[in-house]
């Protein structure tokens, strides 16, 4: 099973192998081997499941063939290698509409904010990937933050790893779309972090976390806190430069 898993996942690390490798039939075995006790294999189902998942309508087989729950399980693993990849695969299903539905109802929004907390900064972004997904979709906005995703998402901000901060503002930025979620957001302490982003060297961080403090700023319960923390100040320096309209 091993051998057989990890020829499928070096085949699937080629773009075009990967519509023949379903095409052949050979993703439902993957699947089942994700049961498997033996550590290897299921690394190397995995890998392969997530290297598959790359291609679009892959992400939807992979879920027509219930995939889902079984790579949900996998993030409770006590292989960190596992969880990491488990991530992974999530953040590539969770770029397809339907899946962002389908992760949540199926039980992956909990482990993958239990995934924020790690210390492994590859499975912390692949983490806050799939999040940045699923924030998308407004019903996810409101699970998100019942669940107790704002403080490993903040702390996250902070972050000397820039991969790991950009997946986290930007999942900020979709959930200060929401207004119901700007008293969560300010209560997180969210504020700070966001002015300080506001001269990242990265523009899409930068951007993201000023569109993120314009969120908050348009609400009148919350504008206060915003320019009390120097957002005001933060905003305006940034539009003189140039580098960013908001």
């Amino acid at each position: 099973d091993e051998q057989a898993a990890g020829a499928l996942w070096n085949l699937s690390m080629n773009s075009d192998n990967r519509i023949r490798v379903v095409q052949s039939g050979a993703l439902h075995p993957c699947i089942t081997l994700l049961r498997s006790s033996e550590r290897r294999v299921q690394e190397q189902s995995l890998g392969c499941i997530r290297d598959l998942s790359v291609n679009p309508d892959n992400k939807v087989r992979v879920v027509q063939e219930g995939g889902l729950p079984h790579i949900i399980a996998l993030l409770r693993s006590r292989e960190e290698s596992i969880r990491e990849l488990a991530g992974w695969t999530l953040r590539n299903l969770a770029v397809n509409a339907e899946n962002k539905v389908l992760i949540v109802e199926e039980g992956g929004l909990v482990p993958l904010i239990a995934l924020l907390h790690s210390m492994n900064e590859r499975a912390q972004e692949h983490a806050a990937g799939a999040l940045r997904s699923l924030s998308v979709n407004a019903e996810n906005q409101n699970l998100i933050v019942q669940n107790l995703g704002l403080p490993p998402l903040v702390a996250l901000l902070h972050s000397q790893n820039a991969a790991v901060q950009e997946q986290a503002v930007v999942c900020i930025r979709n959930l200060s779309v929401n207004t119901n979620n700007h008293g969560a957001l300010v209560e997180a302490g969210v504020v700070g972090p966001l002015v300080v982003l506001c001269t990242s060297d990265e523009s899409l961080v930068q951007e993201q976390a000023l569109v993120g403090l314009r969120n908050l700023s348009a609400n009148e319960a919350f504008e206060l806190e915003v320019v009390r923390e120097n957002g005001l100040f933060a905003m305006v320096q940034v539009v003189r430069t140039g580098t960013v309209k908001l």
